[in-house]
């Protein structure tokens, strides 16, 4: 037996040194790659998301893998760049005129709602509240000082500047994406080889789930979103919101933020309030708020399915720590590396105990009878 171990022992000396070899290079490569990482797990986050489509079209279109991954591609920057296009036309179109509105104020002051002084009870506080503040042109000279022409070239500089840099990682992203589609079998079996060397039967479980869980997330919360979106910018346009349908683009953009809807409609109800449309504000808050129960507790659950059960807690964890960790793809990497943990802990809890324990005086015998 002895001998046995002896001639072992260099092969595992060599296979340790392997791997941590193995690992060293590859916590190298991240670290040159660190920049990239980002764009990296984008593409990583579409092409997961994506790939049921994806593997339909090759079926039907054997044999042109690579221009079937370049036509996704080619949608998945459109479908981006059409709302974000929609958003910079209208800000272009509305800067002048805000600009010019809010030199107006400066030289004469905000005037007080007529309603303001109708709120029970505190009416003519706040009416006193906003005179002081917006009413008059000193005051709004004061608070509105610091936006002028000029303020406003430099944010769009610096802005334009923040454009370029993210419009060059969003073309690496799409590269990304090209790669993952058209070598996605191959990275697919490398994976789950590499996953059943490392963890056995569990792997190639595990990783199928993670990538469930990935598309859910994403599945659930683009096409909520969508949804959301849509019927509350169907809202604004009924309550007579300026500009709804930038604000419709900007509901959907946000609504896959956390609350992030909520921020939204309720800034077009601030807005219809202080126009004096009291009842057209609460109809498109009431309405919005039930838009926003179903979506998030009926349709997202309905189409995420069995694919992601996490706990409220681990959820919430999961989006908010992948915010906070990772920016906005932490959205969907957050709940995927929560849904991740729940999937070890429960292989780990599940996992067979093995045989029953002996009995104590059966235990203290058995040494000996092998002796």
């Amino acid at each position: 037996m002895a001998e046995v171990e002896a001639a072992e022992s260099p092969q595992e000396v060599v296979r340790t040194r392997q791997r941590w070899l193995t690992v060293g290079i590859i916590l190298f490569a991240l670290y040159v790659a660190k920049a990239f990482l980002t764009p990296i797990a984008w593409a990583a986050v579409l092409a997961l998301s994506l790939w049921p489509l994806y593997a339909r079209a090759v079926r039907r279109f054997p044999g042109r893998e690579t221009l079937i991954a370049f036509g996704f591609a080619v949608a998945t920057a459109v479908l981006v760049m059409i709302p974000i296009a929609i958003v910079a036309a209208s800000a272009v179109q509305e800067s002048q005129d805000a600009l010019g509105w809010v030199q107006g104020v400066q030289r004469t002051g905000l005037p007080v709602p007529g309603w303001l002084g109708g709120v029970p009870l505190v009416g003519g506080r706040l009416q006193a509240f906003w005179q002081s503040h917006v009413g008059s042109p000193r005051a709004a000279a004061e608070l509105l000082g610091g936006i002028n022409a000029g303020a406003v070239f430099g944010y769009t500089r610096t802005a334009a500047g923040q454009v370029a840099n993210a419009a060059v990682l969003f073309l690496i992203t799409l590269v990304m994406l090209v790669a993952m589609l058209a070598r996605g079998r191959e990275l697919a079996r490398e994976l789950q080889r590499a996953s059943d060397r490392l963890l056995g039967t569990f792997g190639g479980h595990f990783l199928e789930r993670l990538g469930e869980a990935v598309r859910g997330t994403v599945v659930g919360t683009v096409l909520v979103a969508a949804g959301e979106g849509s019927l509350i910018g169907i809202g604004y346009w009924v309550a007579g919101v300026p500009r709804p349908l930038l604000f419709a683009v900007l509901t959907i953009f946000v609504a896959t933020l956390p609350f992030g809807a909520w921020f939204a409609f309720g800034i077009a109800t601030l807005i219809l309030v202080i126009q004096g449309h009291l009842l057209a504000a609460g109809l498109l808050f009431g309405f919005s708020i039930v838009v926003m129960l179903v979506g998030d507790n009926v349709a997202q659950p309905a189409l995420i399915g069995s694919s992601v059960k996490l706990p409220f807690v681990m959820a919430l964890l999961g989006v908010f720590g992948g915010l906070e960790t990772f920016g906005l793809v932490g959205l969907f990497i957050g709940p995927a590396i929560m849904a991740a943990v729940l999937l070890v802990w429960r292989q780990w809890t599940d996992a067979d105990p093995g045989p029953p324990a002996r009995p104590a005086e059966e235990a203290r015998v058995g040494p000996e009878v092998a002796a």
